[in-house]
């Protein structure tokens, strides 16, 4: 069954922290390096509100060569280097030059599996196949909570650098030699309602003062896969 891709009018709405929530229950997917598509549903985000948000990289509206992806219009990718061992993905949002965006810390694993799974373990020991010592791929066994967390999603997903500043929606400029989406988020009718989602405030922002204790967080209720 093909399902319908959030295309731009979805992303480049003015209310982020709106976004960031109905993205719970949406679907984010890759196609990345000929692997085949992996993903599943998104479970937990964070809204980040450009300029007037102290735990953003736009806060003030600095600009560097780091973040300058950041102020595309909305549907676009930004995704960041961290502690020297994680990319993290978040999507744009708004206007241009807005720098608003969302990230997207965590979602419940559903197609390509084994993909996941070997990039997880491709990353964790360096080698290029997950097998067994008879030869077989590992399905189960070590499946932890390995998109469970905004930096353990984007191995499992093959997402890095090569993707900050590309769109994730078709009405975006799509690379031509490509003619496809690497990264893109859908709607599967999931119905979810306020009451399925809990806000907390955002983690690891403790420099942004007064902005660390704002509610912009947002998980799913009772799901096993949020991060910790």
């Amino acid at each position: 069954m093909a399902f319908k891709k959030l295309d731009k009018s979805f992303y480049v709405r003015e209310d982020t922290v709106k976004i960031a929530k109905e993205l719970i229950g949406k679907y984010l997917l890759t196609d990345i390096g000929g692997e085949g598509i992996t993903g599943g549903k998104i479970v937990e985000t964070e809204a980040y509100l450009g300029a007037i948000d102290k735990a953003s990289h736009g806060y003030g509206n600095r600009k560097t060569e780091r973040n300058k992806n950041l102020y595309k219009e909305g549907g676009y990718a930004y995704v960041y280097f961290i502690y020297g061992m994680y990319y993290l993905f978040n999507v744009v949002t708004g206007r241009e030059n807005n720098a608003d965006a969302v990230l997207i810390r965590a979602i419940e694993p559903e197609i390509g599996l084994d993909i996941m799974l070997m990039r997880k373990e491709r990353a964790k020991a360096g080698k290029s196949t997950l097998k067994n010592k008879t030869g077989k791929n590992k399905t189960a066994g070590w499946f932890g909570r390995f998109t469970s967390g905004p930096g353990l999603l984007t191995i499992a997903l093959g997402i890095d650098l090569r993707h900050n500043g590309i769109p994730v929606c078709d009405n975006n400029n799509i690379d031509k030699k490509k003619n496809k989406l690497d990264i893109w988020l859908e709607d599967r009718n999931i119905n979810i309602t306020a009451e399925d989602i809990i806000e907390t405030p955002r983690i690891g922002v403790g420099y942004a003062a007064e902005h660390a204790l704002l509610p912009y967080r947002f998980k799913l209720k009772g799901n096993k896969w949020v991060s910790r």
